[in-house]
């Protein structure tokens, strides 16, 4: 008996594979999830065993999770509270509780990965039935930078200590790419730019909702094209990696260019750090030699 995998569907599935006390099957003529006995016969024509999902799926996912936590403080307590071995689950909630962003972000994790197992599943039904396999079109659920995140414009008189503060610790990273006294050389050459920023240096800063920087993305109008701008700096501090925030910085950036009639956006004469440079490529920017150009 074919059914659908509808919004219901995968709600009620996901609720009961988390329910480790009771043994759950689909009812496709019921079009609903019901609780059943040890004994209770699967036909996988009318009732259909639901994915397997343990305690030991569940203590793998945390440790996934917690390996994408980019805040040092909040990766090492909860790896604290999965080295225990006591109270996992109750303890890790309790911990996330202490940190709205972070949890905010788990529940978002845990959704699409039990998305996934649970699309997976009704995909292997599918080709008992005979048929084609459905792309996973849910809504991406890592979309939550704009909530974790403030994102405003560039003001001097407001940023331009914390940023120059905040450029040399990304300075410091640099030396560690290359010879000792080549790294020297090179971090200083990428921090001075910071040190001759003037008024007229626009751009967008993030911090977190706690008002710790998160980044900063700064640029300025060429003089010898009214259609052109160059970036100044980019860089994300190493806590907040990964989480979309150049990204938004990017997207903001492009629609005030656009606002401002800016044709072209170039990136010359700057260190760009291999993590970006996919990101640089899904913006639109080809690289040319050392230079990178986007038509806005």
């Amino acid at each position: 008996m074919k059914f659908e995998l509808t919004e219901k569907l995968v709600e009620g599935v996901a609720f009961a594979m988390e329910n480790q006390g009771c043994v759950s099957a689909y009812d496709a003529s019921l079009d609903q999830v019901i609780s059943v006995g040890s004994e209770f016969e699967i036909d996988q024509e009318k009732v259909f065993a639901l994915p397997l999902w343990t305690s030991e799926d569940g203590f793998n996912l945390l440790e996934e999770f917690v390996s994408t936590v980019r805040m040092p403080d909040v990766q090492k307590e909860l790896r604290r509270v999965l080295s225990n071995g006591r109270g996992v689950f109750k303890n890790f909630k309790n911990v996330l509780k202490l940190y709205p962003q972070v949890e905010r972000r788990f529940h978002s994790f845990k959704e699409k990965k039990m998305r996934s197992v649970i699309f997976d599943w009704y995909n292997a039904l599918r080709e008992s039935w005979g048929l084609e396999a459905l792309s996973q079109d849910f809504e991406d659920y890592d979309e939550l930078t704009r909530q974790d995140f403030t994102f405003r414009e560039y003001d001097s008189k407001e940023d331009l200590n914390c940023i120059v503060r905040e450029a040399g610790v990304v300075a410091d990273e640099i030396k560690e790419f290359f010879p000792e006294e080549a790294g020297k050389a090179i971090a200083q050459i990428w921090l001075g730019r910071f040190n001759n920023l003037s008024e007229k240096t626009l751009g967008f800063v993030s911090h977190t909702l706690a008002d710790d920087f998160a980044g900063c993305l700064l640029f300025s109008l060429c003089s010898s094209s009214e259609k052109t701008a160059a970036l100044t700096a980019l860089f994300v501090n190493q806590n907040y990696r990964g989480l979309g925030i150049a990204r938004e910085l990017f997207s903001d950036c492009i629609s005030n260019l656009k606002q401002r009639g800016i044709q072209y956006l170039i990136i010359a004469d700057s260190v760009v750090p291999d993590y970006l440079e996919p990101l640089l490529t899904r913006c639109g920017f080809e690289k040319n030699g050392s230079v990178y150009l986007a038509q806005i």
